[in-house]
Order: C-alpha cells, then sequence, then structure tokens
C-alpha cells in the first residue's frame, strides 16, 4: 500500500509541474457500472453471486503535459454490489430466516470513488480534430457513504448481522477509450478491488468468507 501511495503521489507531483505546452481541463461524466463480488471459498460454501448494474458519475480533470502522456483524476459518485444466491446450508437457511429467501438478496454498497490514472493519447496529427484513442491505468481509493441490503426487493434493517460492508476499499483500473472532436469522452475500464470489500458471516465471531470487487465501467464525458 505505501508503495501504492508513493507512485500516485510522484504522478501527480510530475503533472503539476508541468512543461510550458501542458493541457489542463475539468469536465464532468456520467455512465454505468456492471459489478460484482468475488468470495474467496464461495465454492465449499456452494453460494454464488450474479452482477448488478448501477449508475456512476462525478467531475474530472485531466492534465496533458507531455507527448500525450498525462494524468487524470475524478471525484465519483458509484455503487457496487451482487445479488446472493444462496445454497441449502446453515448460511442459507441464515439468510431465509433474515431476508425470507435465499435467492433474491441484493447488496449495494454506496462509494464516493476517487481514481487517479496515468494517460496515454494518441495524437494522430490527421486526424486528432475528430479523434483521438487513449488508454489509462491507476488506483482508485473508494469511501462508503452507505449501503442497501434488500430481501426479496425489501430493505432489511439489521442485515448488518450477517452482511458486513467495509468502509474503504481500493482498486486498480484499466482502461480504453476516445476523445471525440476535442470534448467528448467515451470509456470503458475494468478495476481490481485489492482488499476486503464485504464479509458474510454471523455477529462478531464467525466470518464464513470475504470478497473483493470486480465491476466492469462505461462513461460518457466532456471535458471543457
Amino acid at each position: 500500500m505505501k508503495k501504492l501511495i508513493c507512485i500516485v503521489l510522484a504522478a501527480v507531483a510530475l503533472a503539476a509541474a508541468p512543461a510550458a505546452n501542458a493541457q489542463l481541463r475539468f469536465g464532468a461524466k456520467l455512465g454505468a457500472n456492471f459489478s460484482n463480488l468475488s468470495w474467496d471459498n464461495a465454492k465449499s460454501l456452494d453460494f454464488k453471486g450474479t452482477s448488478l448494474a448501477n449508475f456512476t458519475g462525478g467531475l474530472t480533470a485531466e492534465w496533458i503535459f507531455i507527448a500525450g502522456f498525462g494524468v487524470d483524476a475524478s471525484v465519483m459518485y458509484t455503487a457496487k454490489g451482487t445479488k446472493y444466491e444462496i445454497g441449502d446450508n446453515v448460511m442459507g437457511d441464515a439468510f431465509e430466516s433474515l431476508f425470507g429467501t435465499k435467492e433474491a438478496v441484493t447488496n449495494t454498497i454506496h462509494y464516493i470513488e476517487v481514481p487517479i490514472n496515468l494517460k496515454y493519447k494518441l495524437q494522430i496529427p490527421v486526424v486528432e480534430d475528430i479523434v483521438i484513442p487513449f488508454i489509462y491505468a491507476g488506483p482508485s481509493f473508494a469511501f462508503k457513504v452507505g449501503e442497501s441490503i434488500k430481501g426479496l426487493g425489501e430493505t432489511v434493517q439489521n442485515a448488518g448481522n450477517i452482511i458486513k460492508n467495509k468502509g474503504f476499499d481500493v482498486a486498480i483500473n484499466l482502461g480504453i477509450g476516445v476523445e471525440i472532436i476535442k470534448h467528448v469522452d467515451l470509456a470503458v475500464q475494468y478495476g481490481w478491488g485489492l482488499g476486503t470489500a464485504s464479509e458474510i458471516g454471523f455477529g462478531d465471531v464467525v466470518n464464513f468468507s470475504k470478497a473483493k470487487t470486480g465491476a466492469w465501467t462505461i462513461t460518457l464525458g466532456y471535458m471543457f
């Protein structure tokens, strides 16, 4: 974690002292993500999660400081989670008792997420006024601001007795996109969660499984 933070700070410092022809722009973007939680021992516990589709949106800034290389950073609202499918076991019995079902339980975690990416824009002189492809990669830091755990479509107030969502998560994002007519950005990325985002267990005593996030995200942005 310390090495990752040092790399991020170094990238930001490099962007803060740009060359004379550097470009600094701001914008906004909206999109959708398709996320799931990957559990460490789901097979042995006979359960799985299926993807959920959620909204994402926020503000972004881009520094391109030399030969198409630069940094972008955003502050985004995003939601990630999963829909559980539980087998006939002690955990399934607990889910049915609390949620009224073993298969229609959804867990949505709401975040304010701060991705910071290294970015490269392939500027081709003949077409760069129309289209510029780009790639990017970097960490994102997600801070939980809420959660919604539902069984049969109804919010369950004491779901934290079984499902425990963590307050902070870190992921690594890798994405590609295209800039259209200098202002419109269309991008798709995948984010690999590095830490534990959620746990399943009974109270504070037994933790059956821990999960990391994984999410595909599609965004459409406008840069000023």
